[in-house]
């Protein structure tokens, strides 16, 4: 406002940079042109203007703006605000206004890149999961108010980016431990080697479990129960201690159950089915993916009726037919 108010004073026309190039008017009448603007703020914003090189300013000794005139009336010299800087540097103000267009169109279509990332991946995201975690919902907000601002520097953005980057290899690897689960529950390989096999292995097609192959894995074994909860990961994080005794078991898995949407009816069927220990290391498998499994009841179905079939289920970890392995592992009590 305040050159552009100096701009004015000069003779209109094309400026020739070679003649003399200087804004006398005073300060009381300059400040009609620059929109009634208080003269304080009127004059440091002269004083910004000479500080940046765009102007020069010239005044007399009592600090008065005036011209010199010849014997014809004509100006050869003047005391005020000197344009002739802004001349100088035209070229390269001009680079710069170029410049600057650059980085804003650079700046505005990494938004939209950007921005089209983080929908792309929470659109895959909510596919599996009907809520977001509140970490990816402050990043968004985060990004919407780094779209909207006209300052945002480009560090920003890479710094949001890089976290949509971890959030999309948190998805890839969700998907990817589904995609086992589903395969492991579809197709059961189990190697079997006898000693008609001549030490070859085997594919055999698994009947149903038998009733007295069932009982067998509910009966309460304190010792095996702690050294399968020692196993667990989340289980173990919120009951560290392991249960010794029947009932204190019972109402651990209760409890916990119900954190990741399981009812009782569901535990007691599948302790019927596949016994304590497996009981264990299934109910933890599953609150460890609990964030990709949207029913978790029918899911724990699912993986008692592949049980039944002579399926291994939990990633691997129940495996039918072999007493379970950390039975295996850990020899069979007396």
């Amino acid at each position: 406002m305040v050159l552009r108010a100096h701009l004015t004073v000069l003779p209109h026309g094309p400026l020739d940079p070679s003649k003399l190039n200087v804004s006398f008017m005073q300060i009381a009448e300059i400040l009609e042109r620059a929109c009634g603007m208080d003269e304080r703020r009127f004059r440091r914003g002269e004083t910004r203007l000479e500080q940046v090189g765009l102007i020069r300013r010239r005044l007399s000794g009592n600090g008065r703006r005036f011209p010199e005139r010849d014997n014809q009336g004509l100006i050869v010299n003047a005391y005020g605000v000197d344009i002739a800087p802004l001349f100088e540097r035209y070229a390269e103000l001009l680079d710069m206004r170029d410049r600057i267009e650059e980085e804003r169109l650079l700046l505005r279509s990494r938004k939209n890149s950007v921005s089209a990332r983080l929908q792309a991946a929470l659109k895959t995201f909510l596919q599996s999961s009907p809520k977001l975690p509140d970490w990816i919902e402050s990043l968004r907000i985060q990004l919407r108010c780094a779209v909207r601002r006209k300052t945002t520097a480009l560090d920003e953005l890479d710094a949001i980016e890089a976290r949509i980057a971890q959030f999309e290899a948190e998805i890839s690897r969700a998907d990817s431990d589904q995609q086992q689960d589903q395969t492991a529950m579809k197709t059961a390989v189990l190697a079997d080697t006898c000693p008609v096999d001549a030490g070859q292995t085997v594919r055999h097609i698994e009947s149903k479990l038998k009733e007295k192959n069932k009982k067998e894995h509910i009966r309460f074994d304190p010792r095996l129960i702690v050294e399968s909860w020692r196993k667990t990961e989340m289980l173990q994080q919120f009951y560290p201690n392991a249960p010794e005794r029947e009932r204190e078991a019972a109402e651990a898995l209760f409890s916990f159950s119900s954190f990741i949407g399981l009812g009782q009816s569901g535990v007691i069927h599948g302790l019927s089915v596949i016994g304590w220990e497996a009981m264990i290391h299934t109910l933890d498998y599953l609150s460890s993916k609990i964030a990709t499994i949207s029913r978790p009841e029918g899911y724990l179905r699912s993986m008692i009726n592949a049980y039944e079939q002579g399926e291994p289920i939990a990633g691997g970890r129940v495996v039918p037919n072999e007493r379970c392995r950390w039975v295996q592992s850990y020899g069979v009590p007396t």
